[in-house]
C-alpha cells in the first residue's frame, strides 16, 4: 500500500485502494448501479403481483418473497458490520426520489417538528407487527409487491415536495435500522483534517458544486461523530476540492463509545428490535405460538362459529399489533426501571437513553438470529435453481437443530458485547468507579432478562 493511502491521522483511506476514489467520483457509476437495481426491483414487483396471494396454495411464485425477505433483508443485516449503510448508496427507492427531484420539486424544508425518527420507528415496528397475520408479507408475494410500491410512491411524493432526501433521512424504516446498527460498522466516512475543513471558506460538501451535490441528508463531515445518518452517497467525496474526505476502517462499535449525541427514538427502537424479534422467533415454536393464540382467543368477545370470521379477520390482527406495542413498551420500560433503580436521584430519562446504546450489539444479534434461517433458505433457493440449470439436484441440507445452535451463539455473542459496551460507556461517567458500577448494574439487569427470555424461546422445540 502506498504512503498516500494513509491519511494524516495514520488511518488507511479505502478511497485510495485500487482506484476506488475515481470509481465513486465517476458521474455514471452510481446512476448505473441505481438503474440496474431499479430494473431488478420492477422485476420483483412484477413477479409479486402476478403470483397467487398465498404461497401455501398452487399458483404461488415465491420469487418476490425470497428475493426480499430471504435474501435482501437478511443480507443487509449480515453485512452491515462490514459495510455500514453502503446499501443506501445503491438503493433504487432512494434513487427514485432523486430522479423525481431532477424533474420537479417544490423543495420545501422538511417540517422542524418532525425532524426525528419516530415515523420510521413506527413504520418499522408496524410492518413486522402486522406481517404474520394482517399482511403476511413473507408468504404473500402480492403484498410484498404492494409494500415496495408504497415506499417507492412515498419516495416520489417526498422528493416532489421536500428538498434533499427527506424520505431517506426521516421516513425510511430500513435506513433507520441500518443507521442504528451502522454504529457497529467497521468503516466510517469522516473528514481527514478538521483544520483543513475549518480553514476552507467554501463548504462544498454543504452547498454542493458542479462535481457533486450538497449532502442530501444534511450531514457535515467536519462535525460528524457517528455513522447513523450518512447514507454513503459519496457526494461529499465528489464535491470536496480539498480531497479531505476519507473512508477508513476502525474497530466495530466505536460510535457507541465515542458518540455524544443520543436520542429517545433510537433508544426505543433498540429495545423494540430485541423484544420483537425474540417474539417472532417464539412464534416459530409451536408451544409458544399456542400460548399466544390461546390467550388471544380466550379474550375474544365472541368465539362462536358465527363470529369465527370476525376473530380471524379482525380480532387476531388487532392483537398482533397491540401485542407488539405492549412488548416494545415493556422492553423500554424494563431498561428505564433498571436505570432508575441503578441511578436513584439522577436524570433517569437521560440514563435510559445513553445506556440503551450499549444494547445495540444484542439488538443486532437477535436481528441476525431471526434472519439466519431466512438467509440460508434464500441462499439454498439460489443454489437449487442454479443446480437445476446445470442438471444437478441441491437440496436444503442444514437441520433446524444446527440453525438453532447458530441462533443461540448469536444471542450469547450479543449479550457479551452488550455487557462490554455497557462497561465502556460506564467508564465515561464523571464519577468513574460509582458510575461504572451503576451502569453495569443497569445494563446487566436488562441484558440478563433478555438473555433468559431468548434462551428459553430458542430451547423450545420448533414443532
Amino acid at each position: 500500500m502506498d504512503k498516500k493511502d494513509i491519511d494524516q491521522n495514520g488511518k488507511t483511506d479505502l478511497l485510495d485502494v485500487y482506484f476506488f476514489r475515481n470509481l465513486v467520483k465517476n458521474r455514471f457509476f452510481k446512476p448505473a448501479i441505481n438503474l440496474i437495481l431499479f430494473v431488478f426491483l420492477l422485476i420483483i414487483i412484477y413477479y409479486g403481483l402476478s403470483s397467487h396471494a398465498d404461497l401455501r396454495f398452487p399458483g404461488g411464485n415465491p420469487f418476490a418473497t425470497i428475493m426480499i425477505w430471504d435474501l435482501w433483508h437478511p443480507l443487509l443485516a449480515f453485512t452491515i458490520i462490514l459495510f455500514g449503510r453502503l446499501w443506501c448508496f445503491a438503493c433504487p427507492i432512494g434513487a427514485v426520489g432523486d430522479w423525481t427531484q431532477s424533474v420537479f420539486s417544490l423543495k420545501r424544508k422538511y417540517p422542524e417538528k418532525y425532524r426525528n425518527l419516530w415515523i420510521a420507528v413506527i413504520l418499522f415496528l408496524f410492518i413486522f407487527a402486522a406481517e404474520r397475520h394482517l399482511f403476511m408479507f413473507t408468504r404473500n408475494p402480492p403484498n410484498t409487491a404492494y409494500l415496495l410500491i408504497f415506499f417507492m410512491a412515498l419516495a416520489v411524493v417526498m422528493g416532489a415536495v421536500f428538498e434533499k432526501r427527506s424520505f431517506c433521512r426521516y421516513i425510511c424504516p430500513i435506513g433507520l435500522v441500518l443507521g442504528v446498527f451502522s454504529m457497529l460498522s467497521a468503516v466510517e466516512l469522516r473528514c481527514k483534517s478538521k483544520k483543513t475543513c475549518h480553514d476552507h471558506d467554501v463548504k462544498e460538501c454543504v452547498i454542493g458544486n458542479e462535481a457533486g451535490k450538497a449532502c442530501p441528508v444534511g450531514e457535515f463531515p467536519q462535525a460528524m461523530e457517528r455513522n447513523n445518518y450518512c447514507i454513503m452517497c459519496m457526494e461529499c467525496v465528489k464535491s470536496c476540492s480539498k480531497d479531505n474526505i476519507r473512508i477508513t476502517p476502525r474497530l466495530p462499535g466505536a460510535d457507541i463509545i465515542k458518540s455524544v449525541k443520543t436520542h429517545m427514538d433510537e433508544a426505543y427502537l433498540i429495545h423494540g428490535v430485541i423484544i420483537i424479534f425474540l417474539f417472532v422467533m417464539g412464534m416459530e415454536r409451536l408451544e409458544f405460538r399456542n400460548i399466544i393464540i390461546n390467550f388471544v382467543r380466550s379474550i375474544a368477545p365472541f368465539d362462536t362459529v358465527i363470529y369465527r370470521d370476525f376473530f380471524v379477520n379482525y380480532w387476531r390482527n388487532m392483537w398482533a399489533v397491540t401485542i407488539f406495542l405492549l412488548i416494545t413498551l415493556g422492553a423500554a420500560g424494563l431498561m428505564y426501571l433498571s436505570a432508575r433503580l441503578s441511578f436513584p436521584g439522577e436524570n433517569t430519562k437521560q440514563k435510559f437513553i445513553s445506556l440503551s446504546y450499549a444494547f445495540i450489539p444484542l439488538s443486532l444479534s437477535v436481528y441476525l438470529a431471526e434472519n439466519t434461517f431466512r438467509l440460508l433458505k434464500g441462499l439454498f433457493y439460489i443454489a437449487e435453481n442454479a443446480g437445476r440449470a446445470v442438471g444437478q439436484t441441491w437440496e436444503f441440507s442444514i437441520s433446524f437443530e444446527t440453525i438453532n445452535h447458530l441462533q443461540i451463539i448469536l444471542l450469547l455473542s450479543g449479550f457479551v458485547f452488550t455487557l462490554w459496551a455497557g462497561y465502556l460507556i460506564g467508564r465515561k461517567s464523571p464519577d468513574h468507579e460509582k458510575g461504572l458500577q451503576q451502569s453495569m448494574v443497569a445494563v446487566g439487569i436488562a441484558a440478563v432478562v433478555y438473555l433468559i427470555i431468548g434462551i428459553k424461546i430458542l430451547t423450545l422445540p420448533v414443532i
